[in-house]
């Protein structure tokens, strides 16, 4: 996906994706004064099957506003043998760019394997909020905790791939302790990131 100004507003000139991705750009989403493009990326079938590799590459030029979110939970079905199911995510922000990758919450079945990257590339101009975050599973059927792993990590690199950012969450089912005896009454693990002159001061 590409993002660039168009009449001085932020349009998507470039959208391509196949099976089993799909990324849907809405002509209307919030006020118009807003001036962001919005991009539903979603897969088919309701999640993502086990063996899956998703790759992902978004660029939001200088000076647009793009977000980022899903129609739904990202679904992670069972796992098929030691299958791995895997998103990756590559973005570039331009200057005085900013780009919100706001998803709802990845939710593991039990015995799923799960792993996904995110990196983004950014300026001292830009402006970026990530929300990574997941649930303990599918509750209300009785699987707290029940997927094998789960790994997530997110890098921030500015101009020359210096690093700025860089976080990792993995959470795996132990022989001396499992996942939800670690994780005990928690039902959601959240992590939120604001980056850029118009977040300054906020907590």
């Amino acid at each position: 996906v590409r993002v660039e100004k168009v009449r001085g507003r932020s349009a998507v000139t470039r959208c391509f994706a196949k099976y089993p991705l799909k990324i849907i750009v809405p002509s209307k989403v919030g006020p118009a004064s807003s001036g962001a493009v919005w991009l539903y990326v979603l897969t088919y079938g309701g999640g993502i099957v086990s063996g899956d590799k998703i790759s992902c590459a978004v660029t939001v030029g200088d000076g647009c506003t793009a977000a980022m979110t899903t129609q739904a939970s990202t679904k992670v079905y069972k796992a098929v043998g030691s299958k791995c199911s895997e998103q990756v995510l590559e973005a570039t922000v331009g200057k005085d760019a900013l780009l919100a990758v706001i998803p709802d919450p990845v939710t593991c079945f039990s015995t799923a394997r799960y792993y996904q990257k995110q990196v983004f590339h950014v300026s001292g101009d830009s402006n970026l909020v990530i929300v990574d975050w997941f649930t303990s599973g599918r509750y209300e059927s009785g699987e707290k905790w029940d997927f094998t792993s789960y790994k997530s990590v997110n890098h921030i690199l500015l101009e020359e791939y210096q690093p700025l950012f860089i976080d990792s969450v993995l959470l795996e089912q132990g022989s001396d302790c499992t996942i939800a005896e670690r994780m005990q009454e928690y039902n959601v693990v959240a992590m939120v990131v604001l980056l850029g002159i118009p977040f300054a001061g906020q907590s």
